[in-house]
């Protein structure tokens, strides 16, 4: 597994830097910060008491922290300088950057003890003094150490205990910088969404304060989380990404473990001749670079690689020098994967004795690092419970004294205990429950909604029956009569001959309104179905006026068709054409002899808009609002004493809606009544 690399806080280091050396940069264009750097620490020890200059201790400081790397004795003696030169001065927050130093010089000499001593020093002087900056570096400093020392729980109370502080000062580079260093915990526990997570929470803030530096490393530590998931493509796409950002920003220890991602990702494709050429880049980098930790890996890939390249001299020569470096630092990570290696090596080169000596050597160190990773997934056990709780225990820490912070803990941790097991318990016994529930929930749904039909079927049955008792009983009884008057020769033949065209209009009346109570029938109790197609309204219109034309000679009315052959509509011809032949019988219903009954339609952008316009008697304003209203029946007599059921307007509004239209009615009294409706056009 690839490790994800800590990042040490020094941005603010860089910002140091500007500020002090910006009159230096006209005099130095040509050298770099780090020379610069060095120039003003030379020029300062030319200065008399040079060594009681806070700038002198702060410089010191910087080039420690931003490029002791390079030199770890360097490192050291420049820790060491910073501290007692504080001291001397009482300059306590001196005195605190020093010992963060001197805990990264124990650090990357795997000293892990005295790192975590130092670290804790520096975060106790600077938590004396207030001094935010300086607690937020020891706080991330001794997270990592103590991640080092497999005290996970520990490290990840100073990580949250550090976001909290950063949160609330609004240091959103920091802030980032412990996003990314929080991740290396999970990393550990193969917790790969999480690592995700959090680094694109850095990223995020990382864009948002426009900070190159730990874009860079983001991008890096995100490829190197995807290498582990196998997700290749991506880690290719995040280091290509972050590549150019360390060349530009000369970031040389973050380029050797760029290259060294690069190089793995073509191991893992079997391209060991593209894994060597970044493998040896990787190197070159690191030949001015004392971390001597990070070498491991680095002769470990390139003897894999040798391996592969069957180049059995190199293999060799890598393999021994991770070997010695894994033995001196006392480092167990990837011991294992270094002997097997040599052991596989042997064992191609036939070399019989040497290869046993190597697999026995690779089995003890196996069960030593099996052992450990038993002890460090207890370790991780416990942080993941501990998790929850490390916040609220870091704010009760400013409150409480010891004693009771450490019973409100365990406090905590045992109601969360019975509370997991009651949740438990309760969704195991529950599921049952929630899926029955579930399906009542749907036959309830079911009920409801037979129930509504059920209503308005049986409304529909009381007004059906209502109608045909009052409006169509009432006629065919005086049929029956008079047929039975004729048949009974209570009238004569002549007498009978004379009343029939009257008898013919009310058989009409009555089949017409059979025909709309019927279709109004249909629509409530079978929901008819509207098939649209391309419907000519102005032949509609005249097919219509044909039928109604004795009615409208008998009233002396007149018809007027203003719609053209282009008002073509995408709908149910049948459907419509019920609509206008009521339309239209109501206004020959309602239009005095003599009137005039006019047809038009006018072209809208999506639609058509159609309007019949009567000169009739007009309707109240209390009549328009119930004409098309399903909850009660409005009818009237017309100018000839005509009667209707009231279901004609009701049918033509159902039947417009039904094809994507609308209609609706203006009138004055004895002026005339006009009906408009929409239809969408046809394409």
């Amino acid at each position: 597994m690839l490790k994800i690399r800590p990042i040490k806080i020094r941005d603010s280091v860089i910002a140091l830097c500007c500020v002090m050396f910006v009159n230096l940069y006209a005099v130095y264009g040509q050298k770099t910060i780090k020379d610069s750097l060095y120039q003003k620490i030379a020029s300062f020890k030319l200065k008399p008491n040079y060594q009681k200059d806070t700038l002198y201790i702060n410089s010191l400081y910087t080039y420690g922290k931003a490029y002791g790397f390079y030199n770890l004795d360097s490192l050291n003696s420049l820790a060491n300088e910073t501290i007692e030169l504080s001291k001397a001065i009482n300059f306590a927050k001196g005195e605190a950057k020093g010992h963060i130093i001197l805990g990264n010089y124990y650090s990357e000499t795997g000293k892990k003890e005295l790192a975590i001593e130092n670290y804790s020093k520096a975060k106790a002087i600077a938590e004396a003094n207030t001094y935010i900056d300086v607690t937020l570096l020891s706080k991330s400093s001794l997270a990592t150490a103590y991640t080092y020392n497999d005290e996970y729980a520990k490290g990840l109370k100073e990580y949250l205990g550090g976001i909290e502080i950063a949160k609330q000062h609004n240091d959103e580079a920091t802030l980032a910088i412990l996003y990314i260093n929080i991740t290396v915990i999970y990393s550990l526990q193969n917790e790969y969404k999480q690592c995700i997570h959090f680094l694109t929470k850095a990223m995020e803030l990382n864009k948002k304060t426009g900070n190159e530096r730990l874009t860079a490393v983001t991008l890096i530590n995100l490829a190197a989380t995807y290498i582990d998931n196998n997700e290749l493509e991506k880690a290719t796409e995040k280091i290509d990404e972050g590549l150019p950002l360390l060349e530009k920003l000369e970031l040389q220890d973050w380029l050797t473990y760029a290259y060294e991602l690069k190089a793995n990702i073509f191991l893992k494709q079997d391209k060991a001749s593209e894994a060597l050429k970044w493998f040896q880049k990787s190197e070159i980098i690191h030949q001015d670079i004392a971390q001597t930790r990070y070498k491991i890996s680095l002769y470990n890939g390139m003897a894999k690689t040798y391996l592969k390249l069957k180049n059995y001299n190199k293999t060799e020569a890598y393999g021994l020098k991770a070997l010695a470096l894994s033995t001196d630092l006392n480092v167990l990570d990837e011991r294992d994967e270094i002997l097997k290696t040599l052991y596989e090596l042997k064992k191609e080169t036939n070399e019989a004795l040497a290869a046993l000596g190597y697999l026995e050597a690779y089995k003890a160190i196996s069960d030593t690092i099996n052992e450990k990773n038993n002890q460090k997934e207890l370790k991780i056990l416990k942080s993941n419970l501990e998790f929850d709780q490390e916040k609220e225990r870091y704010i009760l820490e400013n409150e409480k004294v010891a004693a009771k912070q450490r019973l409100y803990f365990y406090g905590a941790l045992l109601v969360i205990i019975a509370f997991s097991i009651i949740i438990y318990i309760l969704k195991r016994n529950n599921r049952t429950q929630n899926i029955l529930n579930r399906k009542l929930t749907v036959k309830t749904k079911q009920l409801q909604n037979k129930e509504r039909h059920l209503v308005n079927s049986n409304h529909t049955k009381t007004k059906l029956f209502a109608i045909i008792a009052h409006d169509l009983r009432g006629p065919i009884n005086s049929f029956k009569s008079m047929f039975d008057l004729f048949t009974n020769k209570q009238i004569s033949d002549a007498e009978f001959i004379e009343l029939a065209p009257t008898m013919g209009e009310s058989i009409d009346s009555i089949a017409f309104t059979l025909n709309n109570l019927l279709s109004w029938g249909q629509t409530q109790m079978n929901d008819i179905i509207t098939e649209p197609e391309h419907t000519n309204i102005n032949d509609l219109i005249n097919q219509n006026n044909a039928l109604l034309s004795k009615m409208a000679e008998k009233k002396s009315i007149s018809f007027e068709n203003r719609v053209t052959e282009s008002a073509l509509t995408w709908s149910g011809k049948n459907q419509i054409s019920i609509v206008i032949r009521n339309l239209t019988s109501n206004a020959l219903k309602f239009t005095p002899e003599h009137g005039k009954i006019t047809f038009g339609a006018t072209d809208k952008q999506n639609h058509w808009e159609f309007y019949i316009k009567d000169t009739g008697v007009g309707l109240t304003e209390e009549a328009l609002d119930k004409i098309f209203s399903t909850k009660e029946t409005f009818t009237t007599y017309g100018t000839n004493n005509e009667k209707g059921t009231g279901l004609g307007l009701v049918l033509c509004k159902e039947m417009i809606e039904k094809n994507n239209g609308s209609i609706w009615a203006e009138s004055t009294i004895n002026v005339g009544t006009s009906f408009y409706f929409t239809l969408p056009k046809a394409s």
